[in-house]
């Protein structure tokens, strides 16, 4: 998809320049683009092609450059995954979440469909990952959003005065068994890929609650992968 979204973009500023050279009449798509490259919104060209997202064009664009570098590292040891995957940074998160089960499904010789995936926040930064996890896999790039992390306390804990988002700490994300995925102390937050969340829900992700789950769903906690703030 990354692919493609590049070649959609060079394709249509190439075009458009030479619509300012007078090689090409402009079109209605060539006039939208230049609009849109003022206003510094995205194209929709470009943003129908990509993932979701509530950005402006620049931060759009220095996004869409961390996610191509976190690909070509990756592509240049395609026999193991990073230490730390920034799951945002993935068009379709939900593929590396299956896999994470299928490994669980193969490494315990149990049925996928008996799986599901746990998560588990730690006290460390992306940065701070050293190593591989010993099951599963390490994930960061969520912010929290009508709520904060106490990791102190190792539970989610309300927001400090003009707190729009919280940055969590990296998650250990394994497969277990669905007969060992208990509700008791446990917020099963849903996490999405945008702001505009709905279409965009990705998965629940469980978080350790000392108060009721109903005080965070009253106050519309989630986790949100693009911020654009």
């Amino acid at each position: 998809i990354l692919i493609n979204l590049v070649k959609e973009m060079r394709r249509s500023l190439q075009e458009l320049i030479m619509g300012f050279n007078g090689e090409l009449s402009m079109s209605s798509s060539m006039e939208q683009l230049e609009d849109c490259l003022f206003i510094d919104r995205v194209p929709p060209g470009w943003g129908k092609i990509a993932w979701p997202s509530l950005r402006n064009l620049s931060l759009w664009v220095a996004d869409l450059l961390n996610r191509v570098n976190q690909i070509q590292e990756w592509s240049g040891n395609p026999n193991e995954i990073p230490r730390c995957t920034w799951l945002g940074g993935l068009i379709i998160p939900e593929s590396f979440l299956t896999a994470i089960k299928q490994i669980g499904a193969q490494r315990n010789n149990l049925e996928l469909d008996k799986l599901v995936t746990l998560t588990d926040v730690t006290k460390k930064t992306h940065e701070q990952i050293d190593q591989h996890a010993k099951d599963g896999a390490f994930i960061s790039g969520f912010y929290m959003q009508g709520a904060r992390w106490d990791a102190k306390e190792t539970t989610i804990a309300p927001s400090l005065p003009k707190e729009m988002y919280f940055e969590m700490p990296v998650m250990l994300c394994k497969a277990i068994t669905r007969d060992k995925d208990e509700d008791s102390g446990i917020f099963r937050c849903p996490v999405y890929k945008a702001e505009n969340r709905g279409p965009t829900f990705v998965f629940s992700a469980q978080l350790k609650s000392k108060s009721p789950p109903g005080r965070w769903v009253l106050a519309g906690v989630g986790l949100i992968f693009d911020v654009a703030g």
